[in-house]
This record gives structure tokens, sequence and C-alpha cells, in this order.
């Protein structure tokens, strides 16, 4: 009876890994488990024994997978099917019957099993009241999403502070910027941007920036994404009192995201606009945030925004600071 559970168990062992997909590295180590997915050059394996294991592609000598994968490569082209040996730094799909298998390169690999194209981003309000000697209202709300698709991504982010004191409004501002990006190469894009404000506090019916640039991904995994920009930009302002002004700026951008750890994330969204014509006139917008997780989705948020112009309509101050504590969900 104990040689029966013996062989049982042994035979149990077996199926179980005669399923597993097979990694094997270039130092002869040998790993079994499934692929998740490949992304930024990095395999995920699952495993029973571990947490995922994080593999760098070009340390993979031979892989084989049981069950079919999606691999996207960087021409745009999409494969279907299971995962076969091949020669140094290649790997082989082989698709369902009466289709012939591919070999290819793991630097023309983009990702394999990416997630479907969803909308990311978080939403998040914040609001205080204060009575007695003096009557204060504050509220803020603000959203970003975020859409990728194969060689492309879109951006949207809106923000809408509101306060009064004593029967008076004291703070009234809105913010937006919509980005499409489009990428030439795995880091290398192209882009079109938009940003208005519309502050009645500082002579603003309407900010608009409108113009296209080209960026630099430098960072994008999953604990830190980092992109520079630069480009022009026709810049707008109708003024509540002062004169209206248009000319063509510069733009320059950098948009960070980083995990200190699990559950804290920094993340910081920079414009500057120098003036062409006159490279002493300029402008800048950074909105830094500190988020942390609470639940669920659920999460607290402090965020710092500057903005700074130089040469505002007259009786304007050139820098404001607002420091906003919110909650947020992300999605």
């Amino acid at each position: 009876m104990r040689k029966g559970w013996i062989a049982l168990v042994l035979v149990l062992m077996l199926v179980g890994e005669a399923h597993a997909d097979k990694v094997l590295l270039k130092n002869g180590d040998q790993l079994r488990g499934t692929v998740k997915n490949v992304k930024g050059g990095v395999l995920t394996l699952m495993t029973d024994y571990s947490e995922p294991v994080k593999i760098k592609t070009s340390e993979i000598s031979k892989i084989s997978t049981d069950e079919p994968i999606e691999m996207h490569l960087n021409t745009g082209e999409i494969l279907k099917g299971s995962l076969k040996p091949a020669g140094e730094g290649e790997v082989k799909v082989e698709p369902s019957s009466g289709r012939q298998s591919a070999v290819i390169a793991w630097d023309l690999v983009k990702s394999i099993n990416p997630p479907p194209n969803t909308w990311h981003g978080n939403i998040s309000l914040g609001a205080s009241q204060l009575s007695g000697n003096t009557d204060r209202t504050a509220v803020n709300a603000a959203v970003v999403l975020e859409r990728k698709f194969d060689g492309d991504r879109f951006f949207l982010r809106a923000r809408h502070n509101y306060a009064e004191e004593n029967d008076s409004v004291t703070n009234r501002n809105t913010f937006g910027a919509i980005k499409f990006e489009h990428f030439f190469t795995k880091k290398f894009f192209g882009y079109l941007g938009v940003e208005l404000l519309n502050d009645s506090f500082k002579d603003l019916n309407l900010r608009a920036s409108v113009g296209p640039g080209v960026g630099y991904q430098i960072w994008d995994d999953d604990r830190k994404a980092l992109s520079v920009e630069t480009g022009v930009s026709y810049f707008i302002e109708d003024r509540k009192t002062g004169e209206d002004v248009k000319f063509v700026t510069g733009r320059v951008g950098a948009n960070l995201q980083y995990h200190i750890v699990d559950a804290l994330v920094f993340t910081d969204n920079l414009l500057f606009y120098p003036s062409i014509e006159q490279t002493s006139d300029y402008s800048l917008r950074n909105e830094a945030t500190l988020s942390t997780d609470i639940y669920a989705g659920w999460e607290l948020r402090f965020s710092n925004i500057l903005e700074y112009d130089n040469q505002p309509s007259p009786g304007i101050q050139t820098t404001d600071l607002q420091w906003i504590l919110s909650l947020g969900y992300s999605f």
C-alpha cells in the first residue's frame, strides 16, 4: 500500500513537470513554472514555490511553453502560439496547425501576453470646512487617465480648485492637459499636446498651449517610469483685464513615477515653457504627488502644485504654490 502511494506521488510530480513551461538560462539554471508575460525585456515566470520570478530575456538560452502565448513585435506584428527552443538569442513561435512557425530574435519582442488595452488612472477629491470667526470652504478634484495601445499612448489630466472665505471667492482655477504619443521605436516617440488653464485670480480667462514634439522613455517598468520630451507650442493668453498675447514658445516636459515601496508612490509632472523670441521670458508648472495605499485601490494623496510666470499681468504675483491633501481611488 505504501509503495502504491509513493508511485502515485511520483506520477503526479512528473505530470506537473511535464505540463510546466521551462526556461533554461545561459548560466545553466533551469526554471519551471508558467510564463505570465514579457515587458521591457523582462520575463515574469509564475511558480508554485516562490514569488513571481523576473528574468532578463537576454539571459535566456532556451524556452518552451505548453500553452499558447500572444507575442507583440516592435514592428507591430502579433504572433500567437507556443514557444519552443531556437538559436542563441532567439525563440521559435509555433502557431496552430496549418501555419508556419517563426523564429524571432528577443530584441524584436516588444511584449508577451500584454494586458488588454484598458483605461488606467486615478480620481481624487479633497475638501475642508472652517466656521466660527472665519467661514472658509475649500474643494478640489482631480482625474488622471492613461490608455496604451500598440505603439501609442494617450494621457488626460484635469484638476479643479475652489475656495471661498466669508462669502468671498478666494481661489478658483482649472487645469487640463491632453497628450497623444506615438512610439517610433521602443523608447523614442512623437507627441501632440494641449494644455489649458483658467484662473480668475491670475487674470486668465484661458491660457492655451498647443503643439508637437518628440520624447524619450528612459524607464518603464513595474517600479519606475520616466520620460522626457521637448517641442514647440503656440501659446495664447486670453486675459480678463490685461492685454491678450499670442506667441510661439518652446516646451520641455518630464514625467516621473517611482514606487518608493509597494504602498508608497511618488509622481512628478513638469512643464516648462521658454520663450523663443525673448529668452528671459518663461513660465512653468510642476505638480508633485505622494500617494499611499489605504485599502483595495483607495489611497491618501498629498500634492504640491507650483506655477511660475516671470512676466504676469500687472498687479499679479509671479508665483503660486498650493498644498492639497485628498482621498483618491486608482484603477
